[in-house]
């Protein structure tokens, strides 16, 4: 009971630093309204990929329409409604971007707690590869990545971002376990006989738990904004797929000639995003380190 106290406590002592945090409350707000965005996508007036008709069927009316009471956002040159297509949008950003993260963990996580673990050649072998990956930059890395796979998908996106996130994983996760294998509750159960696997498990991984939740928070605005330039560079899902970098690929060009509603609302919603996300990172960041406190 005694134990269940504390825990309690130091949960409450993280809520109210946070909530004393004017920028994680902020990111928070941008985050929440990200969520209903996409949780309110299926009341959109039109589909993701639903054209307005009366517009296509009419040769000399424009298909960049500005925004009416028709269409709140205006509509891009296949009579697509922005709105519908923004709401519909912030859906699959935030499956790319947790999908991406939750890959990275998935691999990362394993491999850095091995490494610090472990030590000796694993470690070396295990580091060396993390660092050749390092090397490339990660844009560049997710590019030759989604190029491999040769396939223009959500799942392309996916599985090329969360790759190059996996370096960074494992080298926090390494530092992590190297900090707490050294610690009295760790050799004591080494001294009782327990198996490396059941001490990583039990006693090591659950005290990096702080550092990794900074870092997947941090990670999931990083995922999207990646996501965002893949798909804005043409390596993600068609032009159809209601996702905000392929909107941004097919409205950029409108930005020149007076008709910057087809590019500033997806632009706009990838950079509160991002922003929420960072916001509430480095609040959490705060709020789980003593120092910081």
């Amino acid at each position: 009971m005694e134990e269940l106290k504390v825990v309690d406590t130091r949960g409450v002592k993280i809520w109210r630093s946070l909530r004393r945090d004017k920028g994680a409350m902020l990111g928070a707000s941008f985050i929440l309204l990200v969520v209903l965005m996409a949780a309110c996508a299926n009341l959109a007036p039109f589909g993701p990929a639903e054209m307005d008709w009366d517009v296509s069927l009419d040769a000399d009316a424009p298909t960049v329409l500005p925004p009416s009471a028709k269409h709140w956002l205006g509509t891009d040159r296949t009579t697509y409604d922005v709105f519908s297509r923004l709401l519909h949008g912030a859906r699959l950003s935030l499956l790319t971007g947790l999908a991406a993260v939750g890959l990275a963990l998935l691999v990362g996580v394993p491999l850095g707690a091995l490494s610090g673990y472990a030590g000796g050649r694993v470690d070396g072998l295990i580091m060396r590869c993390v660092d050749v990956m390092l090397a490339f930059p990660s844009i560049v890395l997710a590019i030759a990545i989604a190029t491999l796979l040769d396939q223009r998908t959500v799942t392309t996106v996916i599985v090329a971002v969360g790759v190059v996130n996996v370096p960074t994983i494992a080298r926090q996760v390494r530092a992590s376990v190297l900090q707490v294998k050294t610690q009295e509750f760790v050799l004591a159960a080494q001294a009782m006989g327990l198996g490396p696997v059941r001490i990583l498990a039990r006693h090591v991984l659950p005290n990096c738990l702080a550092p990794i939740i900074v870092l997947s928070t941090l990670g999931v605005g990083y995922a999207i904004l990646s996501a965002a330039g893949l798909n804005f560079l043409g390596l993600g899902p068609e032009p159809t797929v209601a996702e905000w970098g392929v909107m941004l690929t097919d409205g950029y060009s409108y930005v020149l000639q007076d008709q910057q509603w087809v590019v500033i609302p997806p632009g706009a919603a990838i950079a509160i995003t991002v922003l929420g996300f960072n916001l509430v990172g480095d609040g959490l960041r705060k709020a789980l380190d003593p120092r910081a406190r």
